[in-house]
Formats: structure tokens, sequence, C-alpha cells
């Protein structure tokens, strides 16, 4: 049996992180049984989640997962299109693991409300005295790492226009197909989806989320996804 360790359901979500929606969605894609558990930090072989425990394996990081589950258990990801398909999918996943990733968390853990009402929720086991002094050393870390990957230093609108063109180009590569790359749904529809699901939430306050609200299309695409992999959970 495989143990898929994630954060666990937040914000109408499955998941609260779209690397760990992107590791449910591979999950449900490959067919093969498992569990889903609440992740431990002192267990995260990198200090972060997901991570899949396979016997005496852990494996980490959403990549490296879907990878150990195509080697290992001949879970086929590509949903048989082509390497140039394919390679289109690699620079999306790209696009939107190391770039969009980083405009979403500025809108939900820079914003004061956002974080309030979003990410606080997850220190919510610390003691009570405790709260805000992890919740500040916590909050100045991500503040500290977008400026370092030189995302925080935009301005506001900056950050909109930077977040807007991802967008239109997931919207332009994805046309009126019902998935992706065309009629099956594959393992970039998993990183597609999960981020923009992430992205789109109207539990925050964000001109991203407003953004992609406005396109039909992608929410279209969106509820497919949901509805195909998991229906108990509407997008938006």
């Amino acid at each position: 049996m495989l143990h898929l360790n994630v954060f666990g359901p937040y914000f109408g979500m499955p998941d609260a992180s779209p690397f760990c929606m992107k590791g449910l969605f591979l999950l449900k894609m490959s067919g093969l049984p498992h569990k889903v558990e609440k992740m431990n930090f002192r267990k995260a072989p990198k200090g972060k989640a997901p991570y899949l425990l396979d016997g005496d394996k852990t494996i980490a990081d959403s990549h490296f997962i879907m990878r150990h589950l195509e080697m290992k258990h001949d879970a086929d990801f590509s949903g048989g299109y082509n390497n140039e398909e394919l390679a289109t999918g690699w620079a999306v996943a790209r696009m939107l693991e190391e770039h969009l990733y980083f405009l979403m968390i500025n809108y939900r853990w820079l914003n004061d409300e956002n974080f309030r009402k979003g990410p606080a929720q997850f220190f919510a086991d610390a003691p009570a005295l405790l709260r805000p002094l992890i919740s500040r050393v916590v909050r100045s870390k991500v503040r500290k790492t977008q400026n370092l990957q030189g995302l925080g230093r935009h301005s506001a609108q900056e950050i909109l226009a930077l977040a807007k063109g991802d967008v239109d180009a997931v919207q332009i590569l994805l046309g009126e197909k019902p998935f992706f790359l065309g009629e099956k749904a594959c393992g970039i529809d998993a990183t597609v989806c999960s981020f923009l699901w992430s992205s789109a939430l109207s539990y925050f306050n964000s001109p991203l989320g407003d953004y992609i609200r406005s396109k039909p299309l992608l929410m279209a695409y969106l509820q497919r996804m949901a509805t195909k992999y998991f229906p108990d959970y509407k997008v938006g």
C-alpha cells in the first residue's frame, strides 16, 4: 500500500498546497491502491510535502513521486501523447511550479487579510502563546524567500501582469481541448489543474483569482478535472 503524506483539506480544496494536490491527482490517475495521510515535518525528508511512503522507501517532491510511480509501478502519465506535446507540458509545469506558484504565495501569505483567514490556520495546533511568534517567523521567511526569488521585489501591478501572462499562456495552449494536451487527461493535467485551481480560489481576496475566474474556458477545464477526480469539490 502506498501512503501519500500531504497537508490535508483547507479552503474548500482537497489540499492547501498545489504540490500536494498534484500528488493526489497523480495517485488517482495511476489507479494504484493508496492511502492519504497528514504529513509530519519531522519525517519529511526535505522538510516539505508531499512525500510518498512505499515500503521502506520515502520519496519526496511531487515530480519524483511521479517518476517513482512510473518506474516502479508502471504508471503511465504520458496519455499517449508524442514527445513534442509532452515537452510542452514539461515547460508549462516548470512555469507554473517555479513562477506562478510564488505569485500565488505572495497573495496568500503577504496580504494581511488573506494570511489571517488562510495560512494562519496552519499554526492552530501550536500553543496559543507561541502562535503569534511562530506566525511572524514563518511569514518573515516567506517574505525573504519572495525577495530572494525576485518576484517579491515587484510592485502589485507588476506581479499581477506577470501572473496574467502565465494564465494567458495556459489558456492559449489549452484552447478548446477537454484536457491540456487533448482528449485524454495525463500527468501535465495534474500540475495545470492543481496550480490554477489553487490560484483561482474565491476564498482569498486576490486579483489573480479574479482573473482566472473570469476565463470560462479555464474554469470549465478546472471543473472538468475536479469532477473527474474529486467529485465532491467545486472549483471557484
